[in-house]
């Protein structure tokens, strides 16, 4: 999807879906990790992405759950009917 091409409802959902994906996979690899230094001391940085990547991958959801109801695989230009 670029800027100025014009976006299929059904291709925005999709994409949204794609995000979503890439999300989730970030996410299973950021919790595989181990955020401990050798000294035993936490990476609070790690932490830190980890929790906002967490938010990002559950906004990512509900935009892909709330956008799946208006796909009716009409042109997204702003117009009604």
């Amino acid at each position: 999807m670029r800027p100025n091409e014009s976006l299929d409802q059904s291709d925005f959902v999709y994409d949204l879906g794609d995000l979503e994906q890439l999300l989730r996979a970030i996410y299973d690899v950021l919790h595989e990790m181990n955020f401990t230094r050798q000294d035993g001391s936490r990476i609070t940085e790690l932490d830190r992405v980890a929790s906002l990547q967490r938010i990002a991958c559950s906004h990512a959801a509900m935009l892909v759950e709330a956008a799946s109801r208006f796909d009716h695989g009409a042109p997204c230009n702003g117009e009604v009917g």
